[in-house]
């Protein structure tokens, strides 16, 4: 299969890849807003996973801007037992985990829960 076509068939994610293929990368921990924020401030890489979409690297440069424009007011804490997804504007919400990746260091995954 061509990587640049895998879609997400299930969160949580047991991997990462780009459209080279898999990625030397694994879940390090669950994160919420400081963490995040902590994480851009020092050039983390971010990408979202919606189960039946192909992952979405969001660029370098837009990263901050989605951060604030889609992700801050939709983010779940961290670790919870239960999401209800009316809690969150348009009822769908982010759970945040970090990644360590051979080649691109830490990276912000927001698993879409709808």
């Amino acid at each position: 299969m061509d990587a640049s076509q895998r879609i997400v068939t299930e969160i949580p994610l047991t991997e990462l890849w780009d459209s080279n293929g898999p990625l030397d990368a694994y879940r390090t921990e669950s994160v919420g807003e400081a963490e995040v924020v902590r994480l851009l401030r020092n050039g983390s890489t971010m990408v979202v996973a919606d189960v039946g979409l192909p992952l979405h690297w969001i660029a370098t440069d837009d990263r901050f801007a989605f951060w604030k424009n889609e992700v801050k007011s939709r983010l779940a804490e961290p670790n919870l037992d239960r999401l209800d997804l009316d809690d969150y504007p348009a009822g769908y919400c982010y759970a945040a985990s970090m990644w360590l990746c051979a080649s691109l260091g830490a990276v912000i995954v927001l698993e879409k829960y709808h």
